[in-house]
């Protein structure tokens, strides 16, 4: 059994909808800013001490269902812990604070997914909430499969629907598969090779595209329109996310097709170990090689793909 979380975007809301969405926002995001300070005074992260001390003050101050209260609670531990892990690194580090709205943490038990409608049905203190939202056709058969805690997210004035599905595992199959090896680097995004096969995913156009909006975004800083820099950067994440998207399927159809096995590098703090100029520097770390192993990891789960992660030491 596998987890994927399916980003569904919400049609336009009307005003009462969009009201009760940013008040169950607003509630939610004062519950977890109460449970962080009380984490914070009773200096523990045990959820059991954080239960007993804050469950029922947050019963009567938040509308919101028990099970929601408890997503609150968790991520203000996970905020706590984050900050302990941060401080053993550096002292100086600061606590968690929320200081902007939070995505709505949605348990299992508060939503419901209508793929024939393509409505989603949420459990508020006020009845129910039932919200309109775009369903690709690709998602159409996994937004059927059971659900976990999910969470509503805001972006602008777009609402999306983070929801965590379980799907069954294609089996690999048994028996001697081709191998076939993915080298990641700048030059070329990716260079498959396998019995009979080596194919160049160019990063050229990856490379001009980060290029460009860097020093579209340098003359906007220039001129403080920091607005048209924000804007500029979603653009730029959502046309490298198609890019690793394309890349990623093209890769795992080829090896699926010769019902082969996939050997991927293990890249493990790249950052820190590679050093060069501020160019250099600056691609390196604007590299998307993890977001695209991530898209070739679930894909080729469920194409049935074994993938291998190899040491990339004297590999080349």
């Amino acid at each position: 059994m596998q987890t994927r979380v399916l980003k569904l975007k919400c049609r336009t809301l009307n005003r009462a909808k969009a009201a009760r969405v940013e008040a169950l926002q607003a509630e939610f995001t004062a519950c977890t800013v109460f449970h962080l300070d009380r984490i914070q005074a009773l200096k523990t992260t045990s959820p059991t001490r954080v239960h007993q001390d804050c469950y029922r003050k947050a019963r009567s101050r938040f509308a919101l269902p028990a099970s929601t209260l408890q997503r609150a609670r968790d991520k203000a531990i996970a905020a706590q812990r984050s900050y302990l892990q941060r401080r053993k690194h550096d002292r100086g580090a600061k606590p968690s604070r929320f200081t902007k709205p939070l995505p709505i943490a949605l348990a299992a038990e508060n939503l419901r997914v209508f793929p024939d409608k393509r409505m989603v049905r949420v459990t508020t203190p006020d009845g129910f909430l039932w919200l309109p939202v775009l369903i690709p056709a690709c998602f159409q058969t996994q937004a059927r499969q059971p659900h976990g805690a999910s969470e509503l997210v805001r972006n602008g004035s777009d609402w999306y629907l983070m929801l965590t599905v379980s799907c069954e595992d294609v089996p690999t199959g048994e028996g001697e598969r081709p191998h076939f090896g993915m080298d990641l680097g700048i030059a070329n995004l990716a260079v498959l090779s396998g019995p009979g096969l080596v194919r160049f995913f160019d990063g050229k156009p990856l490379r001009f595209t980060r290029g460009r909006y860097f020093r579209y975004r340098q003359a906007l800083q220039a001129k403080r329109k920091l607005g048209m820099v924000k804007r500029s950067k979603g653009r730029e994440s959502r046309w490298v996310t198609n890019q690793n998207h394309q890349v990623s399927r093209q890769i795992v159809d080829i090896v699926a097709a010769a019902g082969g096995t996939l050997h991927v590098e293990k890249l493990m703090d790249i950052r820190d170990r590679t050093k060069g100029t501020t160019k250099v520097r600056r691609m390196l770390h604007s590299w998307p090689f993890a977001q695209l192993l991530t898209f070739i990891g679930y894909k080729a789960q469920a194409a049935g793909v074994p993938v291998i992660e190899e040491d990339p030491r004297h590999t080349s």
